[in-house]
């Protein structure tokens, strides 16, 4: 998609009028071209006033010397429209670029730190399209507009009764303000095609384009579906051992014992490997060793404005001792209300459940199928539940205003990931500890997984299908007019579509899989089948949601899946405490233990005296297992080792410089003041602080 410098696209079409005006100047010349990519648009409210537009546009392509952004901008339809488009320069990119701490393929085949002043030396770096994928150079942009700070404006242009103060963030305060409706960055619709027909439109099963959903879409969510295709694929051999257990009816104790072995290995294996696998990825893409930027503070973080110690801005301030008590006082009580909601919607199941048997009974002509009815109303329940509850630790965690978004994402989810664990796991748990009744486990499980998958794949696709066509005017006439339409009314469409609603429920329903697969598929062999087809389904869907049903979002560079490693292998450590219990339970282990006049007490010491070895034997598993490849590992220290070394020679030339400085003095004066001495120290220090 190229916009013309002075020209619209829909100029290039003869029964098409001009409808746009022209992109305003990069301030450096040899990055003057003819045609320009829109890469982020900005959509103002209706009727914006024309002052705030212009101001607004000013501010963006100023030099950074004056508090602007470099950027280039183009009015839209109009020079009075609600629209600006953002765009930018090879060498503004570039500088960017640095900042960021992008790491990127140098000329000896190593992945460094990029340095503007060397980028003759990086590969691609003369093609800037090739060199900064279209995510970064999209999150780039995003990063420089949300880093315009208010100079010496009072208010907002305009809109005399939006004030303003130094140092605020002009994106930030305009989203506060309502009068930036949304910005977006813009789909390449060849890129897009190209990736779609490699992706999800491919009919045979493949290996999905991880590289090229990276370069598109960005770290986040290539890392994303990496490990959802990751995942599936290590559940094949769980899957396979599963179907030969069911096909040759194999005795109960034997199936557990097996299982439970291959379940401890399996989870401890899969998640170091991962861990393994996801540094190879962030190397390769150079988000590995990205250097941390200050974060700014969330733009809904609000307080009574004070200085920052650190960075010296005038900025909102809000004491942690409020936080902490809305945390505890408020957020955790709600926490375990909900959690009591939980539970008792496990004793109104287990309630039903002895009801309707007791009614299949002592009625002949009652349906077999009426058995499972307890087990579908409660997992509509749950459904229903995490459904609500996500939603109310939203707005507490808004509520408990988190200056960063980091912070914010994490409370998050320790919230969600709690209740939702509860929530899933509650009756299963009470199942085997304290009913012990495995038939009753291998319904519950298999009415789980065949059920709650169903329902989340109708959720997950119906519901941003159904909003595309009927809020957000996907209809076919619409589809079908588009094609011919004019540049900027196909980018104000992308704006119609739904927000991308980010990857924590996708996360989640891979966190819960993991725990069904890990924590329970002794007793069901055919968990891992099941969520091998659910997940195969579920890649095509998620990529076609990405592509098609959902706005571009702007994704942020990562080096892992945070802190869902963590989640995981929690799972996994928990695994090994319930296999070995549902072993101790079975019919097969009771018999003999009655055979042999074992007490309970006694079997009860065995099973966590194995407990605790498998435990052992795991932690030394994940132990000998590397986290990071060791020719990964080399390559980063032969960097470092490079990096410690050129800075060395740095400071040896500016030592050798001031020493010529000082001999040069020497001569025209008679003796050196002690003033001089201490001025030529502090320059030299400074130097090499800067070089630092």
């Amino acid at each position: 998609m190229q916009v013309s410098r002075s020209h619209s696209v829909a100029e290039r079409k003869p029964k098409e009028p001009v409808a746009m005006g022209s992109w305003t100047r990069p301030t450096c010349k040899c990055c003057i071209s003819r045609a320009v990519q829109p890469l982020v648009a900005l959509e103002l409210i209706e009727n914006i006033n024309i002052e705030t537009k212009q101001w607004l546009m000013d501010r963006i392509q100023t030099e950074k010397i004056v508090g602007g952004a470099e950027l280039m901008v183009h009015p839209g339809e109009d020079d009075e429209g609600n629209m600006l488009l953002v765009s930018a320069s090879q060498h503004v990119l570039l500088r960017a670029a640095e900042l960021q701490g992008l790491y990127k393929l140098y000329k000896d085949g190593s992945i460094i730190s990029f340095s503007y002043r060397d980028r003759k030396n990086f590969q691609n770096s003369d093609n800037i399209n090739e060199f900064l994928s279209l995510a970064e150079r999209q999150f780039i942009i995003l990063h420089t507009l949300d880093n315009i700070k208010v100079v010496d404006e009072k208010y907002i242009p305009g809109y005399p009764t939006q004030t303003l103060y130094p140092g605020e963030a002009i994106f930030n305060r305009l989203r506060k303000s309502k009068i930036l409706h949304t910005f977006y960055p813009l789909h390449d619709e060849k890129m897009l095609t190209d990736l779609g027909n490699r992706w999800h439109s491919h009919r045979n099963l493949r290996l999905q384009p991880i590289d090229s959903i990276y370069r598109y879409f960005g770290g986040s969510v290539a890392m994303y579906f990496r490990f959802l295709e990751y995942f599936t694929c290590s559940l094949m051999p769980m899957a396979t051992f599963g179907t030969i257990v069911v096909a040759l009816s194999m005795d109960m104790i034997d199936k557990c014992i097996l299982f439970s072995l291959l379940n401890m290995i399996w989870s401890t294996v899969v998640m170091e490997l991962w861990k393994r696998h996801s540094f190879v990825l962030s190397y390769s893409w150079g988000t590995m060793q990205m250097n941390s930027q200050f974060e700014e503070p969330r733009g809904d973080y609000k307080g009574p404005m004070g200085t920052n110690p650190i960075t010296h801005r005038y900025q909102p301030y809000y004491p942690a001792w409020k936080r902490k008590v809305k945390i505890w006082l408020v957020s955790v009580p709600i926490l375990c209300l909900f959690l009591g909601f939980a539970l008792s919607g496990v004793f109104v199941f287990f309630r039903a459940e002895a009801w309707i048997k007791a009614y299949h009974s002592e009625n002949d002509d009652c349906w077999a199928c009426a058995l499972y009815l307890p087990s579908v109303l409660h997992i509509l329940y749950v459904t229903s539940m995490n459904v609500l509850y996500k939603t109310v630790a939203k707005v507490l965690t808004e509520w408990e205003n988190h200056r960063l978004e980091t912070s914010f994402q994490n409370h998050l989810t320790i919230k969600v990931m709690v209740f939702r664990f509860v929530n899933c796991f509650a009756a299963l748990f009470y199942i085997s500890f304290y009913l012990q009744d495995l038939e009753l486990l291998r319904k519950e499980l298999a009415s789980l997984l065949v059920l709650t998958q169903i329902i989340n794949q109708l959720i997950e696709s119906l519901v941003p299908y159904l909003h595309k066509m009927l809020i957000g005017k996907g209809t076919v006439l619409k589809k079908t007019t588009m094609e011919n339409a004019p540049e900027i009314d196909k980018i104000k469409s992308q704006g119609q579509m739904p927000t991308f609603p980010g990857l924590f429920d996708e996360y989640m329903e891979l966190f819960v899989q993991f725990g069904y697969v890990s924590l329970f598929s002794c007793i069901y062999p055919l968990t891992a089948v099941l969520v091998v087809v659910n997940n195969i389904a579920e890649i095509r869907m998620d990529a076609l949601k990405l592509c098609h049903l959902f706005r571009k979002p702007f994704i942020s560079p990562a080096a892992n899946i945070g802190v869902w490693q963590t989640a995981f292998e929690m799972i996994g450590f928990l695994s090994v405490i319930t296999n070995c219990f549902l072993i101790s339970i079975s019919p097969q282990v009771e018999e003999y233990c009655a055979e042999n006049n074992i007490t309970s007490k006694n079997v009860l010491i065995w099973t966590v005296g194995v407990e605790h070895a498998l435990l052992a034997i795991k932690i030394l598993l994940a132990f000998s297992i590397p986290d990071i490849p060791q020719w990964v590992k080399l390559r980063i220290d032969r960097v470092e080792y490079q990096s410690l070394q050129a800075l060395k020679h740095k400071l040896a030339e500016v030592d050798n410089g001031h020493s010529r400085v000082t001999e040069e003095k020497e001569k025209r004066s008679d003796g050196i003041t002690m003033s001089d001495s201490t001025e030529s120290s502090l320059h030299a220090s400074n130097s090499q602080l800067n070089l630092l």
